[in-house]
């Protein structure tokens, strides 16, 4: 979809932002008629690559590992040069790193040892990615990127199909103080904790009898977006994905992002070990992960806002600043994946009503500007 107005420019009143927020909503509801044809047709895997891997016992064809000179501060730059360029079906497996301490003014391994990480305990490529320029503007994520996939044009999808997400390190962080997350006057002081996993990787020691389950996702996964958008931080998620903080992103899930720009351009970044729908204290436990996933090219996609597929429910999502206008766009996309998988026997009061009936709409993400709201739809719903 395009914006009415430029990014970066607010709404001037009230009237701009409820003309703003009836076209979304009539946008998305045209965008999403089609499940299926909105995902379009998978471009060949790479047969080669796979029997490569197979013969050679990875889980993967090619390896990317974060550096300074592949990762740059949270924005989408459109014409940065591709880190990786790979044909679509490749299985790509990215070193990425978490943000956490890597800007602290006495550098990252200083902040780590502070909290009683042993210096050798801490990735040494964050000392030199803490020396990147930051661009005005940019979030604090550090992302990696962007891998460019062969084929994927403006108009297609690209599809991400999660292998594996794997801890770099046995340790993450949460953060929070005064001015964070949804209750910014809670707290008077800074407030860090270090998570540390156990020894198989099911849980952090939150405190005595209280664990904290391991679930690994990246809270960053999105591709370039376009042009006219102009400069985009990596903070609020949006139509081309980015923060989106969708906890269920995790191995075995399935997300679907609209192409903007030749090659897709994907970035990641901002890996989690676990984290609370809404992540409502400003961060989760902000852990450096393995990411390892398959990219594929979808043809003649018609999708407007990310999709995921999950091994019991497929998420639509609606994104935007104001709450109420994230919930219509997400029930207006849920509707249109009800009407396509039903091949069009359920009409929109037949859709209505049963997402009223039997689809969660939750609040995946409330802290970084823009809103996302999922509407998780069971499988198990339709014939």
């Amino acid at each position: 979809m395009h914006f009415p107005i430029p990014m970066g420019r607010r709404r001037s009143n009230d009237t701009a932002r409820s003309r703003l927020s009836r076209r979304r909503v009539l946008q998305a509801a045209g965008a999403s008629a089609a499940l299926g044809t909105a995902l379009g047709t998978a471009l060949p895997g790479v047969a080669r690559a796979a029997a490569a891997r197979a013969k050679g016992g990875r889980t993967y064809d090619v390896l990317l590992r974060t550096s300074k000179e592949n990762a740059l501060w949270g924005w989408f730059p459109t014409s940065r040069p591709a880190v990786l360029t790979v044909p679509s079906g490749t299985v790509v497996k990215i070193d990425a790193v978490n943000q956490a301490g890597v800007s602290a003014p006495n550098g990252p391994v200083a902040y780590f040892e502070a909290l009683g990480v042993p210096a050798d305990q801490v990735l040494p490529e964050l000392a030199d990615i803490a020396t990147i320029p930051r661009t005005p503007g940019s979030s604090g994520h550090v992302l990696t990127g962007p891998l460019h996939v062969e084929g994927a044009e403006p108009g297609d999808v690209l599809e991400i199909r999660i292998l594996d997400v794997a801890p770099r390190v046995p340790y993450g962080v949460n953060s929070t103080g005064p001015g964070s997350g949804v209750l910014p006057r809670l707290l008077t002081e800074p407030s860090t904790r270090l998570l540390t996993l156990d020894r198989h990787n099911r849980y952090y020691r939150f405190a005595p009898g209280i664990r904290v389950p391991f679930r690994p996702f990246a809270g960053i996964t999105g591709v370039a977006p376009p042009t006219d958008a102009g400069f985009v931080s990596a903070n609020p998620p949006d139509r081309w994905g980015g923060n989106l903080d969708l906890k269920d992103l995790t191995a075995g899930a399935t997300l679907y992002l609209p192409v903007f720009q030749p090659g897709a351009q994907f970035y990641i970044g901002d890996t989690h070990g676990a984290q609370g729908h809404g992540e409502i204290d400003q961060t989760a436990v902000e852990h450096s992960m393995s990411f390892t996933a398959r990219f594929t090219v979808r043809k003649g996609g018609r999708l407007t806002y990310p999709r995921a597929d999950l091994p019991g429910h497929t998420v639509a999502m609606g994104i935007d600043a104001d709450l109420d206008v994230a919930l219509q766009v997400a029930a207006t996309e849920a509707i249109g994946c009800l009407r396509e998988a039903t091949h069009g026997s359920l009409g929109d009061a037949d859709a209505y009503a049963l997402c009223s009936l039997a689809v969660d709409f939750v609040i995946a993400e409330a802290v970084d500007g823009n809103k996302l709201v999922a509407a998780y739809i069971p499988k198990s719903l339709l014939p």
